[in-house]
């Protein structure tokens, strides 16, 4: 089959060089070079839609014919597995997928050893005014609604409550069970040092509980791997290890845009639509403490971030 090009038309009669006409998004990717071949038909080979052969390189050192532009549904040449390795139809392994492989590695280490305490942290904004999705069964006479509250001007409470939360996992990595949650709410917005306030606030918990090494699993926030934190993060363990006193802490950043990857995401959603007020409005500290009465968490006081960070 030939393209519906003029100049390829006229090649077909008389040896020519040109090019097709264009389109106006980018001429450069579609530029080829038409060259006919004065040979018999019975020996011109076909070479997909093209009907005469690619002119080869001569030995004068002329430049060799360009490639004819990639029909629709032929294989890319980066689909090809490399090497002489024999393919096997899955797409290569990306860091998102390794990453993921080597959090599970770590977490069936962990699970075997009693001394270790298996944790995923994450922050999330409770709103006080922001209504969930969702679903419930309802009559004609009993509808069921959720009443949009606005913000009026005096109120002292805030629109939203920032929270830490750790969700703690026991068990066999075949059946895990993530049951338990504690969280601590904070007076302004997740910050570097409202985050090491958090961890200090965990390791002395963990220490009453006989916990002497923490797995701490959390995403790419920029107060989970910022320079205070990790310094902070390195000079506690170095403390750990010369008292032999304290919870090491080993933390494992997940990849970048994977929530799925950490079980804590699916557990704020869940709580949002149980801690709704279907027709009112909750003050800053009834909503916290339904939200603690929720997870089964006793309701702490709320983190402050210094004066000088803020």
């Amino acid at each position: 089959m030939l393209l519906d090009w003029p100049c390829c038309k006229k090649a077909l009669h008389a040896p020519t060089t040109c090019e097709p006409c264009s389109p106006k998004k980018d001429a450069s990717a579609y530029r080829i070079s038409c060259i006919a071949v004065r040979t018999p038909l019975a020996k011109t080979a076909a070479y997909g839609p093209w009907s005469w052969q690619p002119r080869s390189v001569s030995s004068k050192g002329s430049s060799p014919q360009r490639c004819p532009p990639k029909v629709c549904g032929e294989p890319s040449n980066d689909s090809k597995p490399l090497g002489n390795a024999p393919s096997t139809g899955l797409p290569a392994p990306t860091r998102c997928t390794s990453k993921k492989n080597a959090r599970d590695r770590l977490i069936a280490w962990a699970s075997h050893q009693p001394a270790w305490a298996i944790g995923f942290q994450d922050e999330v904004w409770w709103s006080r005014f922001a209504l969930p999705r969702l679903n419930a069964w309802q009559d004609a006479e009993h509808p069921v609604r959720l009443v949009e509250q606005s913000w009026k001007k005096g109120d002292p409470d805030p629109k939203a409550l920032a929270c830490y939360g750790v969700l703690w996992q026991e068990g066999t990595p075949e059946e895990p069970k993530r049951e338990q949650m504690w969280l601590r709410f904070v007076t302004g917005r997740p910050v570097s040092a409202i985050t090491t306030q958090f961890l200090e606030w965990c390791c002395q918990r963990l220490l009453k509980g006989g916990k002497t090494n923490w797995l701490l699993i959390w995403d790419n926030a920029s107060w989970h791997k910022s320079q205070a934190v990790r310094i902070w993060i390195r000079q506690h363990n170095q403390q750990v290890k010369q008292t032999d006193t304290g919870v090491r802490i080993l933390p494992f950043l997940l990849p970048t845009q994977s929530p799925w990857l950490n079980p804590i995401e699916p557990k704020w959603v869940h709580g949002k639509r149980n801690v709704v007020e279907a027709d009112g409005l909750l003050s800053a500290k009834q909503l916290a403490e339904r939200v603690c009465a929720y997870y089964g968490t006793p309701y702490e006081s709320h983190l402050v971030i210094p004066e000088k960070v803020s």
